[in-house]
């Protein structure tokens, strides 16, 4: 698999504070501070309202914020973080992000910004 272009953007749902990261599902966070396993959706040329859609099918807890974190791929990797696609069988834009203290990860994802693809109160 090809790496993930510096221009590509990274979203992640949800407050994005350095406590949501250290308390994802799946991550770990290393003897030097820096988390791994922190799910978020990326790819290609894709814009953040297509890379959210992803997340309102799955049902992935940060919609419930209506909120989002946006980034790109070259930002996280001048902090010394990398993304890597990590499609599943529901989300095909799910990438993991490693490599970033909660507290650089969170520079990078907020503000937050109102979800493009939340879903509408019935």
């Amino acid at each position: 698999m090809e790496p993930l272009p510096d221009a590509a953007l990274v979203v992640r749902g949800g407050q994005n504070l350095p406590e949501n990261f250290v308390k994802g599902s799946g991550v770990t966070v290393g003897a030097d501070k820096s988390l791994q396993g922190v799910s978020v959706n990326s790819a290609p040329g894709l814009t953040v309202k297509e890379l959210t859609g992803a997340i309102s099918r799955t049902g992935y807890p940060g919609i419930l914020n209506n909120q989002v974190g946006v980034t790109n791929v070259g930002a996280v990797r001048e902090y010394g973080g990398d993304v890597v696609s990590s499609a599943t069988r529901t989300n095909p834009h799910h990438s993991i992000l490693s490599g970033l203290t909660a507290e650089d990860a969170s520079r990078l994802f907020r503000p937050t910004l109102l979800n493009p693809s939340r879903r509408k109160k019935k």
